[in-house]
């Protein structure tokens, strides 16, 4: 769905409840309000805001962080497979082009296949799985004496690897989780909750409590939408992109070019 679309709708749906709620509540219950009846709701609706605010407020942060720290594994993933790239260099000449087929493959993979699998379903593509584990397997398959003769450059490359697999696997993690659907029940009917007690406030002038209820549901509903598009990170109108392991594959070119 497009961004702006979607957002006119969040912040729209929010704006539409306020002013019809209080329309509608001025109607049918102008009789059973007077001035003093805002001492009694005034303490309880600024509990229940602060309340509700702190509920939005770490909600917000929470799925900030999530992806942020999305963002950071996948760039730190693409930035990995360069160094595998360039170690494979240091490697007897017969494994040297093998190996950065494999790691070239995977990254191809990455960007054509897994992207478009993970943010449609939130798994892992086969393929890229498959181009993963030829890498570790084409490096298994070298004889002992050549994965020997390069102790250091050979303990380096397991060491990236392991860390490769491990970040690729968070992202595929990543892609699958979301919020949990008791907490879009609380942000959900905590700002019903929240709205719907502006709708008994006493005001004597009709327009400055429609815009007052409108303005607070303005303010929910695009807290709600910011929590709705960085609620998965892969997926959405917010969704990251596989622009660095395009840029990755950028690289490998260059360091084919002896860069």
């Amino acid at each position: 769905m497009n961004t702006v679309l979607l957002a006119l709708e969040t912040m729209g749906v929010a704006v539409a409840f306020a002013v019809i709620g209080v329309l509608l509540a001025r109607r049918r219950i102008k009789h059973q309000v007077a001035e003093g009846h805002n001492d009694v709701l005034v303490p309880m609706f600024l509990t229940a805001g602060t309340l509700y605010a702190v509920l939005l407020a770490f909600l917000v942060i929470a799925v900030w962080e999530t992806y942020g720290a999305a963002k950071e594994n996948m760039a730190q993933e693409a930035a990995s497979l360069v160094s595998m790239y360039r170690l494979t260099q240091g490697m007897d000449k017969s494994e040297t082009d093998t190996m950065q087929r494999l790691i070239r493959e995977y990254v191809e993979a990455v960007v054509q296949d897994e992207w478009v699998t993970q943010s449609e379903s939130g798994k892992a593509s086969k393929k890229a799985r498959k181009a993963i584990g030829d890498v570790i397997r084409g490096y298994g398959q070298m004889p002992s004496k050549v994965r020997n003769a390069h102790p250091i450059i050979n303990q380096e490359f397991l060491s990236i690897t392991d860390q490769v697999i491990a970040m690729r696997n968070k992202r595929i993690m990543q892609a699958g989780e979301s919020l949990p659907w008791v907490m879009w029940l609380a942000a959900i009917l905590g700002g019903l909750i929240t709205v719907g007690m502006t709708f008994l406030l006493f005001m004597e002038r009709e327009w400055p409590h429609v815009l007052m209820s409108g303005l607070m549901s303005l303010i929910i509903g695009t807290l709600i939408f910011s929590i709705l598009v960085l609620n998965r990170p892969f997926v959405g109108p917010m969704a990251l992109g596989a622009e660095p392991f395009e840029s990755t594959l950028h690289t490998l070119d260059a360091v084919d070019q002896g860069n």
